[in-house]
């Protein structure tokens, strides 16, 4: 599941997005690591009958872990199961965000939502984890993809979705919503799941509680960064230019400190259009167009280049010596 960050383009919602699944990927790493340097560490003390408080007083918060070293460490060491329940609610919660921002873009641009659901009127239908992805292609009049990466990497996003739901609404014991995602996995999906989690899909429900491992902590980060990247594909190649074009605009306009209608502030935003927006390949013309429909530029207003202006300058310095030539 590789994503091409490069042809992804730089809008605020994905900008955003990138940046907080960052930071729990390596928020949730850190604990990872945090917990087995800690179980390493309290090799140490193996075998003393001490807690923990009075082993390493210094340590902030310790004294809510009054534990002795041998249970602190089958804690530490089992930390893939509990952080897992942690970790994967939390990556699918920012990837959430994300999709729902973009059908709420979508509907300010004035596309019609259409979400599948019970009613035959699409538009009327709510918009939920199960369905979001669907509605941002049914949305920008696409077909929701049943074969290939898009179709895999959304059906490993569902199985991830009754996993996280089983832990919180079910106690932590195998759903029957669950066991349905599991009986109607692909060939494709089974393949990257157990790439990805290191075990085979079918091994989730084969007991009654449901145990998380270390690496459905890196499956589901793994995956929403894939999906957030179709999603951002699907949207450059289906968005109208003059929507793409207005986003870009109104997001340049909330980053520069240049004067609104000078030639620095036109030069900016098509620099700016060009790193950010570039994979869409917006022309000068439509850049312009909706810098004049937002009333940040003014129609028929034209603008020097820096390559024209320093010529102008060069032109009003000649013949200004320093002084004493």
């Amino acid at each position: 599941m590789a994503g091409t960050p490069a042809q992804s383009v730089q809008f605020p919602a994905f900008r955003q997005y990138e940046a907080k699944r960052q930071e729990a990927n390596n928020a949730m790493t850190a604990l990872l690591a945090g917990a087995k340097l800690a179980a390493h560490t309290l090799q140490l003390t193996s075998g003393s009958q001490e807690l923990l408080p009075r082993i390493f007083p210094g340590v902030e918060h310790i004294n809510y872990f009054r534990l002795r070293t041998d249970r602190a460490t089958e804690l530490l060491v089992d930390t893939g199961h509990h952080l897992g329940a942690v970790a994967v609610p939390y990556a699918l919660a920012v990837h959430e965000d994300f999709v729902t921002s973009v059908v709420d873009l979508l509907k300010e641009l004035g596309y019609t939502r259409k979400a599948p659901g019970r009613n035959k009127d699409l538009s009327k239908n709510p918009v939920k984890a199960w369905n979001m992805h669907d509605t941002v292609y049914l949305t920008l009049g696409g077909t929701v993809p049943t074969s290939g990466g898009d179709a895999t990497a959304i059906e490993v996003f569902h199985l991830l979705r009754e996993m996280r739901n089983a832990h919180i609404h079910a106690g932590g014991e195998v759903s029957d919503a669950l066991k349905e995602v599991v009986e109607a996995f692909s060939a494709d999906a089974a393949q990257e799941w157990s790439r990805l989690s290191r075990r085979r899909h079918g091994d989730l429900v084969s007991s009654k509680e449901l145990r998380f491992n270390t690496f459905d902590i890196f499956a589901a980060f793994a995956v929403t960064k894939t999906l957030g990247r179709q999603i951002n594909a699907l949207l450059r190649d289906r968005m109208d230019h003059a929507h793409w074009a207005e986003i870009a605009v109104r997001d340049y306009a909330m980053q520069t400190s240049k004067a609104r209608g000078s030639d620095s502030w036109m030069r900016g935003y098509l620099g700016y259009a060009a790193m950010n927006y570039g994979g869409i390949e917006l022309t000068e013309a439509e850049l312009v167009a909706a810098a004049v429909t937002t009333g940040f530029w003014t129609g028929g207003r034209q603008w020097a280049s820096r390559r024209s202006e320093r010529g102008a300058q060069r032109k009003r310095n000649q013949g200004v010596g320093k002084p004493g030539d």
